[in-house]
This record gives structure tokens, sequence and C-alpha cells, in this order.
């Protein structure tokens, strides 16, 4: 069996069979470049235009507006887009706008011949003549265009007279999500609603541990009040409730002029095990990641730079699955 008509099998038992399960599965591998390569373990430590995917809290830090963009080719087969614009509204307000896309285009309708031609000898001809022959074709379809709001929170915190104050960041945020999917002559409609929130401190005004770095404790709800997918089959499917806790480490090495990343992050929607997602910024021009998660070791790089004084950065993944190979570039700019 080839692997386009496996990817093609899989993606029609998800969609129809499975789909108040899996119905936003093209959702859950986040939209950068940056989160494929560390394992999707972004929750506690992205704070750019594409946090909405992981946990809109994170988009409380964005302090200018903001494009960001993905391309991705699933096992050479489906398309992967993202395309995002953040817009912050005052020092500690931010909004958001943002549209994925995944798509296999041009699947084959072929003629059931195993069933329809019973003879040996008429089945042989039918197979020789179907191989020159003009298949229709049909495309799989999945959108999702997100509204998010963020608001930054920081609070002065005493633990009393054997402690010194620290500040506490609460950011929190939430998505409205629009989802839109279209198989061959089905189609199907959806709204839901993700919210998420954060406490970060700094590890040196906490623990008292000189250059200790940040520290952060991130929570995401999923599709928190469900999600239904209507069929104009008169089907319905409900997307469940999917809490994702996540824990971000932040660590400096001014000396050597490098920050490391450590993110971790649990899904409960499924029995999945935790994934593990490492970061080195070097003079924070180059960016080195890798992750870990069910399917293996990800990896990739990234590039920071300026121009015309906008702040630019280009990132590209690699991921290594039994279905093949994905590829995913991204980057994005601060206006």
């Amino acid at each position: 069996m080839s692997k386009r008509l496996l990817v093609i099998i899989l993606i029609l038992t998800g969609t129809i069979s499975f789909g108040g399960e899996y119905a936003d599965a093209f959702l859950e591998t986040g939209v950068s470049a940056r989160a494929q390569a560390m394992a999707n373990t972004l929750g506690a430590l992205d704070y750019g235009v594409t946090s909405f995917a992981s946990n809109p809290a994170g988009l409380a830090y964005v302090r200018r507006n903001s494009i960001g963009l993905m391309y991705s080719s699933q096992f050479g087969l489906a398309d992967h887009n993202y395309i995002g614009l953040a817009l912050p509204f005052s020092e500690k307000s931010t909004g958001s706008i943002s549209w994925v896309r995944f798509g296999v285009d041009d699947i084959p309708i072929r003629p059931d011949i195993l069933r329809q031609v019973t003879d040996p000898a008429a089945r042989r001809d039918s197979v020789v003549a179907l191989q020159n022959y003009p298949f229709k074709t049909f495309n799989d379809l999945e959108d999702a265009l997100f509204i998010s709001f963020a608001r930054f929170i920081s609070k002065s915190v005493s633990l009393g007279w054997r402690y010194s104050r620290f500040t506490v960041e609460i950011p929190w945020g939430v998505n409205i999500k629009l989802i839109h999917k279209k198989l061959y002559n089905l189609e199907a409609y959806g709204i839901g609603i993700d919210i998420g929130g954060r406490i970060c401190v700094i590890g040196e005004e906490v623990f008292e541990v000189s250059k200790m770095g940040k520290l952060s404790l991130g929570l995401a709800l999923r599709d928190v009040t469900g999600t239904n997918v209507y069929w104009n089959t008169k089907r319905q499917d409900e997307i469940r409730l999917n809490p994702v806790l996540s824990v971000g480490f932040e660590q400096p090495l001014e000396r050597y002029d490098i920050q490391l990343n450590v993110g971790m992050e649990k899904e409960y929607r499924y029995d999945d095990k935790i994934r593990y997602g490492l970061e080195c910024i070097v003079k924070d021009r180059l960016n080195i990641r890798a992750g870990l998660n069910k399917s293996g070791l990800t990896t990739g790089l990234g590039l920071n730079f300026k121009v015309m004084n906008h702040n630019v950065h280009i990132d590209y993944s690699f991921l290594n699955h039994d279905l093949g190979t994905t590829h995913r570039i991204g980057g994005g700019i601060e206006l």
C-alpha cells in the first residue's frame, strides 16, 4: 500500500469514524516551526503571536504589532498553513486574529473494482484500463479561525517577614475559534472556546539563588465548554475538554551570552506521555532546538535578526514519523 493511500485512509477514518475524538487534531501540533522543533512544549514559553495555539496567555507579552507565518508539508502530502496578526491594545492588553488551514488536495475517486467486477479476467482488464483513466478528485479541508484576547497582570507578593518581596506575573488569555471541515460532499462547522493562564516568577527573587532564571507554570483549557461540530448529514460531534499543563524554565548564562529554555507539557484528553523541549539561544541570534514526544525526536533551528529596525525571525523544524518526514518553516516580524 502506498504512503499516499495510507495517509488518505487515516484522514478519512479519523474524520468520519472518530470525528468527536479527533475533530481538532489538526490544531494540536502547534502553528510554528519552533513548536514542532521543541515537541510542542511551548505552553509556558511562547511570548509571541503564535502563543494562541499553545496557551493564549502568552499573547499578553506581545508589545508590538506582529505577524506570524508558517508552512509545512505533512509527510509530503498534506499542506499545513498558518497566518496570524497580533495587535497590542495597551501596555497590558493584546488581541490577535489567526487562521490555520490543513488540507489534502486531489484525492482520486477510484471505482470499487474488487466488488463491482467479479470475473478475474474482466477485473484484470479493468485494472489495466484504469492506469490511464482520468479520475475525478476531491479535497479534504480543515480550517480554523481564532479571535484571541490576552491581559497581563503583575503583583508584588510578600510571604512574611522571613522572605523578600517578589513579583508574580499572572497573564491570562482566551480564544474564540471557528472550525470548518469539508470532505467530498460532507461539510461541518463548529465553534469553541479556549482559556489559558500562567504564573511566572524570577527564581532569584523567590529562592534567593543568585542569577536563577524565570520559572513559569501554565494551564490551558482547550474546548473548555466542549466544542460541537455540526455536519450537513445532521451528525454532531463533540470535542471534549482538553486540559494541558505546562512548565517552563528560562536560564540566562550571561558569561557565555547564552540562554537555555526548558519546557515540559502534558495533555489530559488522551493518554499521552509528557513531552520535553530544549532551546539554546546563542547571542540572541541563533536558536538550536530539540524535543522528545511519543513519536520520537524533533529538531530545529532559528535565526533572529533586524531588517530596517524590525525584529525578524525565521525558523525551521524537522520531524521523523512512521508515515514519513515533515519539514516545517515559519517565522514572524514585529512591525
